[in-house]
C-alpha cells in the first residue's frame, strides 16, 4: 500500500485526521482489508494477494471471507500496491483512489452485483470537486498536480487533497441508514472541508461535478421533489422546494439531497451537458430550452453544485455538506421522510453525534431585559466605548452594498496581498485597507 507522507497533510485538524491503515477486529476482516482482490466463487468469497495467489491460513486452507449464498453485510479492503479503498455496505459501494484523487459510487443490487451510479466510461472519473482560491480554480485530481490521499474512517472513508501551500480540502464520505432505527445502509453523508493554509486571509469557494448516467436513456434525465421530468438545461438558485436531484432508471437511482435547514445552502445547482462543464465559467450559464447534447456527445448530462464563497483567515475552515441516497431494483431512494427526520434530529448520524457530544456545565438562561431597561443601559454602554471603537462602529454602518460585492472584496484582498509583498509598502494604506476589510467581513459574518 502506498502511504503518503503525513507531513503533507500536517495542518488538517485532528477531527478530520484518521490513519491511512485499516485495522480489523477478526481474522476475516484482516484478510479482506489486507488483500489485493476479493473474488466470488461457487463455494464462497475468497481473498487473493497482490501476486494473484489465494490467501491461506496457518494450515494451508484458503481463507473464506464471505458466503456466496448471502450477500455480505459489509466488505472492504485497502490495496497494498495502491492507495485505493473500497467499502461495500448493504446497498452502497464506495471506491476512493488516492493515487489519482478520484471517487466512484455504486448501488448494490439484491444479488450482490454493483451498478455504477456515476459515469465510469472516461479514462478517469468525470465526477470531481473544484476549489477556487481567490481568482484561481483548482480541479482536485492528481494529474493536475494536486497531492491526493485516500484513507479510512470509522464511518466510511475520506479523500484528502493538498493544493500547494494554499489550501487543504477533505471530502468525507460517511455511510448511514436513511431510517434511524434501521441498520441497513442506503445513504452517504458527504462533507467537504476547506482549510486555509496560506499566510493571509483569502476567499474560497467549492463546487462539485457529478457525471450522471442513469437517466440518460429514460424519459427523464433528472427529476426533483417538484418536477417529474427534466430533459433540458436548468439552474436552481434554491433547493428549498425541489429538495433533491434524482438520476434513475429501472435498475438503480442516485439522489443528491440538497434542500433542508440542516444541509448547507447551495448557491447554484445546475443541470447541463457534461461536455460543457469544463469550458464553463465558475457558475455555468444555461439555456433552459437547450438539451444535454453537444457536438461531441449525445444525452450526456451532469450536475454542477456551487456553494457560496467564504473568506478564511489562516488555518480557518469552511465546511459544506449534503446527502446521497441510493436505491436499486426500481425502488425510490430515501427522500421526504429522511428530510423530516433530519430536520427533527432523528437521523442515525444525528443521534450518534448528539450522544457523543461533550456535555458542559451551562449557566441558566438569562432573563430578557424589558425595552425600558435596554433604553436606560445603552447610552451608558456607548459612553464607555473608546473613541476609536466608536469610529469603527459608525464606519460599519456606512459600509455600502458596492463594498459587499465579491469582486470588490477580491480586489481588496489582492491589493492587501501585493502591499504585503512590497518591502517599501505604505503601512498607512495597508492599515486602512485591513480596517476596511475587517468591517466588510464583520458585516458579512465571515469566518476570519
Amino acid at each position: 500500500m502506498k502511504i503518503t507522507s503525513i507531513a503533507k497533510f500536517a495542518f488538517i485538524p485532528l477531527f478530520l485526521m484518521c490513519s491511512s491503515l485499516a485495522f480489523a477486529q477478526d481474522e476475516k476482516d484482516s484478510v479482506a482489508l489486507a488483500s489485493e482482490e476479493i473474488v466470488e466463487e461457487d463455494d464462497g468469497i475468497y481473498a487473493k494477494d497482490s501476486s494473484g495467489a489465494y490467501v491461506r491460513d496457518s494450515e494451508g486452507n484458503r481463507v473464506r471471507v464471505g458466503s456466496r449464498s448471502s450477500k455480505p453485510v459489509a466488505k472492504s479492503y485497502v490495496s497494498r500496491e495502491k492507495n485505493c479503498i473500497e467499502i461495500e455496505r448493504d446497498d452502497v459501494r464506495l471506491v476512493l483512489n488516492g493515487d489519482d484523487g478520484t471517487f466512484a459510487i455504486y448501488g448494490v443490487a439484491e444479488k450482490g452485483n454493483s451498478i455504477p451510479l456515476l459515469s465510469t466510461n472516461d479514462a478517469d472519473s468525470g465526477s470531481y470537486f473544484v476549489v477556487k482560491i481567490g481568482r484561481k480554480e483548482y480541479k482536485l485530481q492528481a494529474k493536475l498536480g494536486i497531492n491526493c490521499e485516500a484513507r479510512k474512517t470509522p464511518l466510511g472513508a475520506q479523500m484528502a487533497y493538498l493544493v500547494s501551500d494554499e489550501a487543504q480540502v477533505v471530502v468525507d464520505f460517511s455511510f448511514m441508514p436513511s431510517i434511524a432505527t434501521s441498520t441497513r445502509i442506503d445513504m452517504l453523508r458527504v462533507s467537504v472541508f476547506v482549510i486555509n493554509i496560506g499566510r493571509s486571509i483569502q476567499s474560497f469557494a467549492v463546487k462539485g461535478i457529478f457525471d450522471t448516467t442513469l437517466g440518460e436513456n429514460t424519459s427523464a434525465h433528472f427529476s426533483t421533489a417538484g418536477r417529474k421530468f427534466i430533459n433540458s438545461e436548468l439552474q436552481f438558485q434554491s433547493m428549498d422546494e425541489d429538495l433533491w436531484i434524482r438520476s434513475a432508471n429501472k435498475e438503480a437511482a442516485i439522489q443528491f439531497i440538497l434542500g433542508s435547514k440542516e444541509i448547507t445552502k447551495t448557491e447554484y445547482v445546475t443541470l447541463l451537458s457534461r461536455t460543457k462543464v469544463d469550458s464553463s465559467t465558475w457558475v455555468p450559464s444555461v439555456q433552459t430550452s437547450r438539451s444535454f447534447n453537444s457536438v461531441t456527445s449525445y444525452n450526456n448530462s451532469a450536475i454542477c453544485i456551487n456553494w457560496p464563497s467564504s473568506y478564511l483567515d489562516t488555518l480557518r475552515t469552511a465546511s459544506y455538506g449534503f446527502y446521497i441516497s441510493v436505491a436499486t431494483g426500481g425502488n425510490n431512494p430515501a427522500g421526504k421522510k429522511f428530510l423530516a427526520d433530519l430536520d427533527n434530529g432523528k437521523t442515525a448520524l444525528g443521534v450518534a453525534i448528539k450522544n457523543s457530544a461533550v456535555k458542559l456545565n451551562a449557566a441558566a438562561k438569562p432573563i430578557p431585559l424589558t425595552k425600558e431597561e435596554v433604553d436606560s443601559v445603552t447610552p451608558n454602554v456607548l459612553n464607555s466605548i473608546p473613541s476609536s471603537s466608536k469610529e469603527a462602529f459608525v464606519k460599519t454602518k456606512e459600509i455600502t452594498e458596492a463594498q459587499l460585492d465579491p469582486e470588490y472584496i477580491q480586489n481588496l484582498l489582492d491589493r492587501i496581498a501585493s502591499l504585503k509583498e512590497d518591502e517599501s509598502m505604505d503601512k498607512t494604506e495597508l492599515q486602512k485597507l485591513n480596517e476596511e476589510l475587517d468591517l466588510i467581513l464583520n458585516k458579512l459574518g465571515a469566518n476570519r
